[in-house]
């Protein structure tokens, strides 16, 4: 039979027949040629790093600062660091008329101590109530560091929070390492950031007189994990967030910490 000779309707169908073949076609020649890439198996994306920290997770739990190859490995300290930290996150919440409103994120530094971004917590609060899943712990806020943007609240010890196995960091970071900054959450897991180190401002810097301390520039810091710890790839804190893009470094943030009796 001659094309020709095709009405309108065969005429389609065969069109949308060659169509599908050649998309098969392409299909089978794509993932040939993947397979065959070099650099097949040593990559893996961030999104797929998360669905292994959170398996499941959706963009609503997990929010992703920039998707880019991360090699396997780091794909894999950065869940092991998630999950050497989580212990320690915790919402920090007042209580109003109408219950308890969420005012941030913090961590457990000491038996009785957590940390916080002083962006977190409004002058005229004085007492915290300190959540951690179904615990909630009366805090009081002791110490507000505004040279350093960050507050310290006490809480009668208990061995559900305790921060014994938490590594610092002995050195600054250096600029373009990766950054994993954690968020308290209602869930199970916390919320995660990956970025990199952009750079640090040294303490001597005049471009930034209210800072009195080496401050990091670290991608994984938003305006939902402040107050949150900035960890490493191996689970060592580096910092915590104090403002959307920076972080006060850990050498700073001990200092302060062993202040407090």
């Amino acid at each position: 039979m001659d094309i020709k000779d095709l009405n309108r309707s065969q005429f389609l169908m065969l069109l949308f027949l060659i169509m599908f073949v050649c998309s098969i076609t392409t299909a089978i020649v794509t993932v040939t040629l993947m397979d065959q890439s070099p650099n097949a198996g040593v990559t893996h994306t961030i999104n797929q790093v998360i669905e292994r920290v959170i398996p499941g997770a959706t963009t609503t739990i997990v929010k992703i600062v920039r998707e880019e190859p991360t090699a396997s490995g780091e794909g894999a300290q950065i869940v092991k660091a998630m999950e050497l930290v989580a212990p320690v996150v915790v919402g920090l919440d007042k209580t109003t008329d109408k219950g308890n409103e969420r005012l941030g994120t913090g961590f457990v530094v000491r038996g009785d101590l957590v940390v916080t971004a002083l962006k977190n917590l409004p002058e005229e609060v004085k007492t915290i109530v300190i959540v951690k899943n179904a615990l909630s712990l009366p805090g009081e806020v002791v110490k507000r560091d505004s040279s350093n943007n960050i507050a310290l609240i006490r809480f009668t010890a208990t061995s559900t929070l305790v921060a014994d196995k938490l590594v610092y960091a002995k050195n600054l970071p250096a600029s373009g390492q990766t950054s994993v900054s954690l968020a308290y959450t209602d869930n199970s897991s916390p919320e995660i950031m990956i970025g990199i180190i952009m750079g640090v401002i040294s303490a001597n810097s005049t471009s930034t007189p209210d800072i009195s301390s080496d401050v990091i520039r670290a991608g994984s810091v938003t305006s939902d994990n402040i107050g949150g710890p900035i960890i490493n790839t191996a689970g060592e804190i580096v910092g915590i967030g104090i403002s959307r893009g920076y972080a006060l470094s850990v050498g700073t943030l001990r200092v302060i910490i062993d202040q407090i009796k």
